[in-house]
């Protein structure tokens, strides 16, 4: 692998000697660097700014725009992402901290399945081992959002089988620029963010400082977030220029894992029991790159891009008051609190007993990449070849840590104390417990190694048609080195030190690699002036992540990467009468789906299997007209309506899961993916059952309203239908909550600004789910995760 290492290191130097090269050949243009910038967007482009970037895209694609982006202000992704045609969300906090996106289908929990940028670079903590949104780019310092679900993707890795997402935020300015905004409202919110850059000389900056917090929709779900981002852009000559980024990151949020059983939630959808959980992020990126220009021969660069963060999670332990054999389960002699509805109509499963144990879930990650990518074109007799071609070196290194702790002083603080948890011998557990053992009882170092190479060709076999075919190949080699401390004597003396005790002597070490090609073939036909005929078929992965590939102990599982075939085609138009339309039609082959494990169980959990086959077919509409225009008015009214039809079936049956106790002994999951009957055990058949959090239809529908005097006012309605939480398509709902229908549900969105024309400030009020519609978002991970309640915000910018 380290000679593999240094030949992609010597690719891509010479991959950076070439661009230099070609980047002299046309050195004598004139003209300027304000001009060059505002000619070609720099940086790495995933759709583009343009119309014509748009165009060019062989699959369906959504922009979503900086001007709509200022008129709804949303304080958390999933506002904007929700009205992506084909998009799934599910809300499970109070801002967006951890959102769960995915498209067509696809599992959006944690977004692990869909790919996010920013600026055309990977954001993830480990974006190839756990891919889990723990950082998301904040929406408020986006300038436009990028959306690519289709054959496009294959320009970009890991874990595109969900598509892509691109935050594109800010470039320095060319003039000096001033920006504050402020916004504050219900429910302890506010935020504020102020950017300063220009152009001086060879000389380009951009800083942002952004800061937000608030109380949460529900209790004991407070969050404060800040941010630091600078942007260098050095011009080195008429044609490249060296940039330099440095970010910063820093949350603090309490936040959980745990819903509401049915009970709470009709009680009252804002109680939170686990009032200790809290999540600490601090995350420091960098990157520092060379580009060339639009003059060049061959444009694009390369950059070297790494990122340090650490997540603690401390999670309290709880348990539902219900027994399968007994009903109703006694209250644990260690309880804290008592959360139940009222004992008239309680049922078993309705009340949560939260515990005394505390479980700090340590995580640190490193990233280090050099990404290199370019574009030139050339003909062929009269065809004309415009080729994209690039290379990665990528490299992760995490480290997961778990300590078991008490939570003390019920009132609100916490001491971390070494716990060893649930002994039959409850005298020697106190014994134990006074014997000063270290906390940390798991110390997991994960790492990676990863390399890509990419090629596309957009092929105009005449002026009205190109043809693209494209390849990518994806080589993954994971490792994970399990530590566990040595037993004391005195626990050799109680007999703990025995084979199988998970935390105590069970090191271990394992490998896992994952090589795959990744072809894509698709087509743009210009049918008329602004109408574009699309489609094409593509494959996708998903590489197994440490949590799905990865006992607890370190051994691999032996899984196969997810993959999918996708077959699209659609229509892309701008019509007369100011008519905007986009339609789409597709069909998926899903292919090894992974059942991940649930990290919430600490080291115990299901075994991750690959579950086989599923298809997602569907429709996505979008269509505006504005009214206001097409009758020549100086105002604008539109009528945006967006659409989308999903069904996303299993096809096969899945394999038995299990669980493995402390002694190496196999338990079945207790997951409804399996049925008993005479003592046997069978697989449960789900084939053609609905696949979960899956909407089969969703829409938005809009009237946005502005005047050339700076007034506008925008209405919004959003439909969701009703999903399934569980593969089984369960209708009844479990008093736990975590089993059931989800039901339908509508959103009402309103917001309105003023802005004087030439004036450089301006007023705006919003307000989001207005009737304060309580529904229910998920059942993941642990019971009812409830909705965005009615959030309410005015603010003001100021531009110098």
């Amino acid at each position: 692998m380290k000679q593999k290492f240094i030949s992609y290191l010597i690719y891509i130097c010479i991959f950076n000697f070439s661009f230099s090269l070609f980047g002299q050949v046309n050195g004598e243009q004139e003209e300027s660097e304000k001009e060059k910038q505002i000619k070609e967007e720099p940086g790495i482009k995933v759709i583009g700014s343009k119309d014509k970037d748009l165009a060019k895209v062989p699959g369906s694609a959504t922009v979503i725009s900086k001007k709509y982006l200022e008129e709804t202000n949303p304080i958390d992704p999933l506002e904007a992402l929700r009205r992506v045609p084909g998009a799934s969300v599910r809300f499970q906090d109070a801002a967006g901290l951890t959102p769960n996106i995915g498209f067509r289908g696809v599992s959006n929990e944690e977004t692990r399945k869909t790919l996010v940028l920013e600026d055309g670079l990977p954001v993830s903590l480990s974006p190839y081992g756990q891919p889990e949104t723990y950082y998301f780019p904040s929406i408020e310092r986006a300038e436009r959002v990028e959306i690519v679900k289709g054959s496009g993707s294959i320009l970009f890795g890991p874990s595109t089988i969900g598509g892509i997402i691109n935050i594109v935020t800010r470039k320095p300015p060319i003039d000096p620029k001033f920006h504050w905004k402020s916004m504050g409202g219900t429910n302890g919110y506010l935020s504020n963010l102020l950017q300063y850059g220009g152009t001086f000389g060879k000389l380009g900056i951009d800083t942002t400082l952004f800061r937000k917090s608030g109380d949460g929709y529900r209790n004991h779900q407070s969050f404060q977030v800040n941010e630091f981002d600078l942007k260098l852009r050095y011009t080195l000559d008429n044609e490249s220029a060296f940039t330099f980024r440095l970010q910063s990151h820093e949350q603090k949020a309490e936040s959980t894992y745990l819903g509401l059983s049915q009970g709470l939630y009709r009680k009252n959808a804002k109680i939170n029991p686990a009032v200790f959980d809290e999540k600490n992020l601090s995350r420091i990126a960098t990157v520092m790159g060379w580009e060339t220009s639009s003059t060049s021969f061959i444009k694009g660069g390369i950059r070297m891009y790494g990122n340090q963060s650490s997540r603690d999670w401390g999670r309290q332990d709880y348990l539902f008051d219900n027994n399968a054999n007994t009903g109703y389960l006694p209250q644990p002699p260690d309880t804290l609190g008592v959360y139940s509805p009222s004992f008239l109509g309680r049922r078993p499963g309705d009340t949560i007993f939260m515990r005394e144990t505390y479980g700090q879930r340590n995580q640190d990650f490193k990233v280090f990449g050099l990404d290199g990518r370019g574009e030139f074109s050339f003909k062929t007799k009269d065809i004309l070849h415009e080729i994209d071609f690039g290379a990665r070196a990528h490299g992760e290194k995490n480290q997961n840590k778990l300590y078991l702790s008490k939570t003390k002083d019920y009132q609100g603080w916490i001491t971390r104390r070494n716990l060893l948890d649930d002994f039959t011998n409850s005298s020697a557990a106190n014994f134990l417990y006074q014997a000063n053992n270290p906390d940390l009882t798991n110390n997991q170092q994960r790492k990676i190694e990863a390399y890509s190479i990419f090629l596309q060709d957009r092929i105009h076999l005449n002026k009205d048609f190109q043809l693209i075919p494209g390849i990518r190949r994806e080589d993954v080699r994971q490792t994970t080195i399990t530590i566990r401390r040595s037993p004391s004597p005195l626990e050799q003396s109680f007999g703990f030190s025995y084979p199988g005790v998970s935390w105590i002597e069970t090191n271990e070490s394992s490998m896992a690699r994952t090589s795959i090609w990744l072809p894509g073939l698709g087509y743009v036909y210009k049918v008329a002036e602004k109408t574009d005929l699309f489609g094409g078929v593509h494959k996708a992965f998903s590489p197994p992540t440490f949590s799905s590939g990865f006992d607890p102990y370190g051994r691999q599982y032996n899984l196969r990467p997810e993959t999918s075939t996708n077959y699209e085609t659609g229509i892309r138009s701008k019509l007369p009468y100011f008519i905007r339309l986009e339609t789409a039609i597709y069909k998926m082959f899903f292919r090894d789906q992974i059942i991940n494990t649930n990290e919430a169980s600490s080291e115990l959990g299901a075994r991750p299997a690959n579950t086989g086959y599923s298809t997602h077919q569907g429709l996505e509409f979008s269509f505006a007209w504005d009214m206001g225009k097409s009758i020549r008015k100086t105002w604008s009214l539109e009528w945006e309506f967006i659409y989308s039809r999903i069904d996303a079936r299993s096809n096969s049956t899945p394999n038995l899961l299990y669980s493995t106790d402390y002694n190496g002994n196999l338990i079945y999951d207790t997951r409804p993916l399996f049925i008993t009957e005479n003592n046997n055990t069978y697989s449960r058949d789900t084939r053609g059952n609905i696949l979960p959090y899956v909407s089969r239809d969703s829409g938005t529908i809009a009237l946005p309203f502005s005047h050339p005097k700076g007034f506008f006012l925008r209405n919004e309605f959003q439909y969701v239908g009703k999903q399934f939480s569980d593969l089984e398509n369960t209708e009844n709902e479990t008093p736990n909550g975590s089993r059931g229908i989800i039901p339908e549900y509508w959103l009402w969105n309103m917001s309105s600004g003023y802005k004087p024309e030439g004036a450089n400030w301006s007023v705006f009020i919003t307000a989001k789910n207005i009737a304060d519609k309580r529904y229910v978002s998920g059942r993941l991970p642990v019971g009812i995760q409830p909705g965005t309640f009615r959030q309410i915000n005015i603010g003001f910018s100021i531009e110098l």
